[in-house]
């Protein structure tokens, strides 16, 4: 899953595809469909540039500026090169930058319910 920010300037995106582009030839036709779940709401990219840092990377970097992106919303993401599906993953968008907090998409939306220290159960 990748992780984005919720603002409109350009962010870079560092994913594993199918096939890796070199140093002396960089993909330069790979188009994007970023569709947020649930509402499908979408945005589409062409003519991205996808780039490597070297001949023996083990990940491809393609720079984007998303303007769809909301504070705690997934979305699905989908690369073609060339018309041909070339990557696909899942990202989540938040500001949260702190690793170590503990995060959940039911935060204010739902309370714990908590009965004392008791795991009973009956059966019937």
């Amino acid at each position: 899953m990748i992780r984005l920010n919720p603002n409109t300037s350009e962010q870079t995106l560092q994913i594993v595809p199918r096939n890796f582009p070199t140093l002396a030839a960089p993909f330069d036709n790979i188009s994007l469909v970023i569709t947020e779940d649930g509402t499908g709401i979408s945005e589409s990219f062409s003519d991205l540039v996808a780039e490597v840092a070297s001949d023996v990377s083990n990940f491809v970097t393609i720079d984007v500026a998303f303007t769809i992106l909301k504070e705690g919303y997934g979305y699905y993401l989908e690369f073609k090169k060339g018309g041909v599906l070339w990557f696909r993953d899942k990202s989540y968008v938040t500001s949260q930058s702190n690793k170590t907090v503990k995060h959940t998409i039911n935060t204010n939306y739902y309370e714990q319910y908590e009965d004392g220290e008791s795991n009973d159960y009956i059966i019937i």
